[in-house]
């Protein structure tokens, strides 16, 4: 798409998305290594990260019990459709090393946590909006809608070798190829790693909340997230590259 779109980003269709892919693509050159946008070839490898290590290893899925339930790959399934959402893999063995999952949010838009059958996927909901709540995202930036980042997984064989950092800049490169004059991203940090990539590359910190300190009807719910103590949401303007 061309620069200078005053349009909704939830108007991109899937030749923007793959376009853009392909330019970012273009600038992620890891010997070994694959960069793809997650279309339907993907889902089961994607949905396997998820299974195998974001779902066990997550502080706040760790804290609330989360297990990997049909609704749990239903919730997953419904953001990578949105082919916006983009993961490494191993050309050799083809095993999924990292995704960084990317779905789009907009002002006033609520889920109805009744609707949620797991009790421990409704909790951690409830927290993340009670988070969201509070940073007051949409008006900070003085927008309606963002793109917004959900998870960021690395496969354990893989971790300690900067596949988190890559796929996280891939993905606001991806971001910045649909050619918006300004957008806007916003995310959250749940473990010490997380936190440390969103401030490396420059998002600010709109909010932070410490889990011991959470409460809900008198309970404090969030406990025994070892070294990881806090979430913090973060905000970032993606603007064009000069020239």
């Amino acid at each position: 798409m061309e620069s200078n779109k005053k349009v909704s980003i939830k108007l991109l269709t899937r030749e923007d998305k793959q376009q853009a892919f392909e330019k970012t693509r273009e600038q992620f050159d890891i010997p070994g290594v694959k960069l793809v946008l997650i279309t339907e070839e993907y889902y089961e490898k994607a949905l396997e990260l998820c299974r195998d290590y974001f779902v066990p290893d997550e502080p706040l899925n760790k804290a609330f019990g989360l297990q990997y339930t049909e609704e749990m790959e239903s919730f997953w399934l419904q953001f990578l459709k949105l082919h916006l959402s983009l993961m490494f893999v191993d050309e050799e063995t083809g095993e999924p090393i990292a995704f960084r999952t990317t779905n789009i949010a907009s002002r006033g838009e609520k889920l109805d946590l009744n609707s949620i059958k797991t009790n421990s996927l409704r909790e951690i909901l409830r927290f993340i909006f009670y988070c969201d709540n509070e940073a007051g995202f949409f008006d900070y930036y003085g927008t309606d809608e963002a793109f917004n980042f959900l998870g960021l997984v690395v496969s354990r064989k893989y971790q300690k070798r900067g596949f988190a950092t890559r796929i996280f800049r891939a993905a606001v490169d991806m971001i910045r190829h649909f050619g918006f004059d300004e957008v806007y991203i916003k995310g959250a940090g749940t473990s010490n790693y997380s936190k440390k990539i969103y401030e490396k590359e420059g998002f600010e910190i709109l909010y932070e909340t410490f889990y011991d300190n959470y409460e809900v009807d008198g309970r404090f719910p969030i406990q025994n997230t070892g070294e990881h103590k806090s979430m913090k949401e973060y905000g970032f303007k993606v603007t064009q590259k000069q020239s």
